[in-house]
């Protein structure tokens, strides 16, 4: 025997059905400048099926080194990357002549677009462009998370850890250029007063000298962040070695050294 729905629980489940099937939302994208020989850039961004860019993401006077820009909503799928000179108002020339390159976004996500490696001189890499996911959603009350990426030119692997009297504690160890930790809740950390280091290490022993080090005290309660190692060997001034530590759910970096 047949039995009727009623209407009301009909509609009910096409709803739902409506509802659970909803498309993806924009991923959240912002870029970092970590290329220390080079000039204030802006980046310009297009879906690869797109006729032609638009115009440049940031805008004003661009980014300088080091300096991260508020995140923008981009659909997922792959995009055409062209960096341009700072207060460009078209895409039309890039940057030094490069050429576009090819990355892709994720939907329903923060991400980071890292920009690093050198525009002159000798030395590894002469350009990495990398996408890394981000976490925004707050750290358990009374603690904080941390995450490390090596974009230091010529650095060798690095741990990057937390110094409480002599001792170093790493919370990343044996990063590449390029390469990055997930995040970790850090013991030994009261938000507001931490010290966080960056040592130089050998892939072998993990136990090199120390790249950089200094105190940060603008971390936050449930604050999430990822700390760049930046910088060349042997600099001074604006490309010396340094540590860039990045709130991820808002525009505040703080470098030190």
């Amino acid at each position: 025997m047949s039995r009727l729905v009623p209407l009301s629980i009909l509609l009910a489940a096409v709803l739902a059905f409506a509802c659970d099937s909803s498309t993806p939302g924009p991923g959240q994208v912002r870029v970092a400048n970590l290329i220390p020989d080079g000039v204030p850039l802006d980046v310009c961004i297009k879906p690869d099926d797109a006729a032609a860019f638009g115009t440049p993401l940031v805008g004003g006077g661009g980014l300088s080194y080091p300096q991260l820009s508020t995140r923008s909503g981009f659909d997922a799928g792959t995009y055409s990357i062209r960096l341009v000179p700072a207060g460009s108002t078209s895409c039309s020339s890039s940057l030094n002549g490069l050429g576009d390159l090819s990355r892709s976004f994720a939907a329903d996500a923060p991400q980071t677009l890292v920009l690093a490696g050198r525009f002159t001189g000798t030395g590894n890499p002469s350009l990495a462009v990398s996408v890394i996911a981000d976490r925004t959603a707050p750290a358990a009350s009374g603690s904080v998370l941390l995450r490390a990426m090596n974009a230091a030119l010529g650095s060798n692997p690095q741990d990057v850890g937390i110094v409480g009297g002599q001792v170093f504690s790493p919370f990343a160890t044996n990063l590449a250029f390029g390469a990055g930790s997930d995040y970790q809740q850090v013991g030994g950390i009261t938000p507001g007063s931490p010290t966080v280091t960056a040592p130089l290490a050998s892939r072998d022993t993990g136990n090199g000298p120390v790249w950089a080090q200094g105190t940060f005290n603008n971390l936050a309660d449930t604050g999430v962040y990822t700390v760049f190692v930046i910088g060349i060997p042997g600099q001074t001034g604006t490309p010396r070695p340094s540590m860039l530590l990045c709130a991820e759910s808002e525009v505040n970096c703080s470098q030190n050294p």
